[in-house]
């Protein structure tokens, strides 16, 4: 898929050649958008779109956050359009969206303040360290999206996020109190849910979502 933009709202404002030339970028891996602080897109690119509804770029432009991806996620993301706004300091959201890890750098488009704010969002998946990070507030979402993990219970999480990180059952069972004998069974009840995915590919899972233990207990969209 690539990264033309699709189009645009009548709110976005005239841009300089420069800031465009910055917002279209041509690298496949990367998610572009623009919002108001309302939480309306007026431009976004096919990536992000892939990223965030798992559909076109023309079902998202034009509509709001909240009618794409509903209310609790939408408020978290206008809370910090609202923060950037009054502190000109940008944020990066972490967040698991259709079981992957995804990160988005936030940051305050217009600087006149006779423009409506528009916020560029720029987003690619995984975790990726800024080169300054006291330039930024690093926010983690109090939501998670588990996708095809969904099926999974809290304590399945748990071990999943740790079979992730490479621990034996041994370690596992240490590390949650509970007997090697349980997490074995855990275990089998992951892979019997994701269709007897093997632990190389359970691993694979939770690298895809950068899963921790603490996710488990984070509110499901």
């Amino acid at each position: 898929m690539g990264t033309r933009p699709y189009g645009q709202s009548d709110t976005l404002p005239e841009l300089s050649q420069d800031l465009l030339a910055k917002l279209f970028c041509t690298d496949p891996a990367v998610g572009f958008a623009l919002c108001d602080i309302d939480g309306r897109v007026v431009w976004v690119n096919d990536r992000s779109a892939e990223l965030f509804i798992k559909g076109p770029a023309e079902q998202a432009v034009g509509r709001t956050l909240d009618e794409l991806l509903g209310e609790e996620w939408a408020g978290e993301r206008l809370e910090m359009f609202r923060r950037i706004a009054e502190t000109g300091r940008p944020i990066i959201s972490r967040h698991i969206l259709h079981g992957r890890q995804l990160q988005s750098t936030i940051r305050l488009l217009t600087e006149s303040e006779e423009d409506d704010p528009i916020f560029s969002i720029v987003t690619s998946e995984g975790e990726h360290d800024p080169n300054d990070p006291d330039a930024f507030e690093i926010v983690e979402s109090k939501f998670v999206h588990l996708g095809p993990l969904d099926s999974l219970t809290r304590r399945e999480i748990e071990v999943l996020a740790l079979i992730g990180h490479g621990m034996t059952s041994k370690q596992i069972a240490s590390m949650l109190h509970r007997s090697v004998r349980t997490i074995e069974q855990h275990a089998d009840s992951i892979r019997g849910k994701l269709k007897g995915a093997t632990r190389v590919q359970l691993a694979q899972f939770a690298r895809a979502a950068c899963l921790e233990v603490k996710d488990a207990h984070l509110k499901r969209l």
